[in-house]
């Protein structure tokens, strides 16, 4: 089986983690694999340690820049990288048995979508893993443009042959928006076990809380200053870490908002932190914060991390975390009551409760080796059944 990885958007940023774990279980699996992407993909690859012992195929896209961390620039750039990517394609065809977008951001799609117009043999697998709502906190034609990207991928998505949806409620909406049934396969989404086995606690760290994701609004992230400020009048000394990247603009507003409200000295701005030291981070922390508002959130990969490390977590009641967390592994709360969040944290501080036994019952049920091993089955019957056909 001869696989195309399409990463032609990618210049190797948080999602490779867990994208790489899923491409190295591929490997064991016998599979051949080639990446398609520029050349810092390439040199990324070089990062996982594991991937040095497999034979692996790449296709660099040439002419391209940078990532901007600038929204509109940022679009502009992926625009452009599709736009080249498909000078590739007659040069691609009849080379594969599968193409794989790893997500279903237009980005991801474009080029597959188009491969397959002109290679009829090949078969295009892609992950469905978020929907993309019109009305979510922030900037208005930011949130239109995203949600009109979003409508266009869902059109040339039907064209592929497997989705895989990363929790039944998506599996649900896929259906409804006239996916085909036979079509659309669940799998879930996974964790880096071998990395929560290894975490330990760190003994200079002196974080009180920690959100961990991007620094954009419909995460809430002004909902953890207002949260902040309620408990610091009870704690004045309370540290809240904040990991995580956002565009310029954002980062910039949020900082601005952190002085307005005097939170200077009960905030740490962390930036973006992978592999142990990020589990390490979390693990010695006393509690987590995760109080992302938009009705897109599918998984929050981040709070389900920071509950199988043990940690007390607080969230805001949304409908995907239903069929994660079915035993009060979290402390949910209405969306946007800032003032419930911060009396918990409140007690659990006046308790010394930061511990969660629940929480650490999950780590074994999410692997991605075993969500791999899903999609590997699927794809493996799928071309079989093509072929005998």
């Amino acid at each position: 089986m001869k696989i195309l990885i399409n990463g032609i958007s990618e210049d190797g940023g948080h999602y490779q983690v867990p994208w790489m774990l899923k491409f190295k279980r591929f490997f064991e699996l016998g599979w051949s694999i080639t990446f398609f992407g520029n050349r810092r993909y390439r040199d990324k690859l070089w990062c996982y340690p594991f991937f040095k012992k497999y034979r692996y195929g790449f296709i660099e896209l040439k002419h391209t820049s940078p990532i901007p961390n600038h929204k509109f620039r940022f679009m502009v750039e992926l625009l452009r990288r599709n736009i080249v990517s498909f000078f590739y394609v007659f040069s691609i065809r009849n080379q594969y048995d599968v193409v794989y977008s790893p997500a279903s951001v237009l980005d991801l799609i474009l080029f597959p979508y188009v491969l397959k117009k002109i290679d009829k043999r090949i078969k295009w697998v892609a992950v469905f893993d978020n929907i993309v709502p019109l009305r979510d906190p922030g900037n208005k034609l930011t949130r239109f443009l995203a949600w009109l990207f979003f409508r266009i991928s869902l059109v040339l998505l039907k064209d592929a042959d497997l989705v895989f949806a990363i929790s039944p409620d998506l599996k649900v909406f896929l259906l409804e928006s006239g996916f085909q049934k036979n079509k659309v396969v669940v799998t879930g989404n996974g964790l880096d076990v071998d990395l929560l086995k290894l975490a330990k606690k760190e003994a200079d760290w002196n974080m009180d809380a920690l959100y961990v994701g991007r620094i954009n609004e419909t995460k809430g992230i002004y909902d953890l200053l207002g949260v902040l400020q309620i408990v610091k009048k009870t704690y004045p000394h309370f540290q809240l870490g904040i990991m995580g990247n956002g565009d310029e603009i954002t980062q910039r507003q949020f900082k601005r908002k952190i002085r307005e409200m005097e939170l200077e000295k009960n905030t740490q701005l962390l930036g973006y932190v992978t592999g142990g030291k990020k589990f390490n981070m979390i693990k010695s922390s006393k509690c987590f914060l995760f109080l992302s508002k938009s009705k897109s959130e599918s998984f929050g990969v981040a709070l389900l991390e920071a509950v199988c490390l043990g940690l007390p977590a607080i969230a805001y009641d949304l409908p995907s975390y239903k069929n994660i967390y079915k035993h009060k592994e979290i402390f949910t709360f209405k969306v946007g009551d800032t003032q419930s969040v911060a009396g918990k944290i409140i007690e659990i501080f006046r308790e010394k409760k930061f511990t969660n036994n629940k929480g650490k019952l999950l780590q074994k049920k999410y692997s991605w080796k075993k969500i791999a091993d899903m999609e590997f089955h699927s794809i493996h019957h799928m071309v079989y059944l093509s072929y005998n056909n």
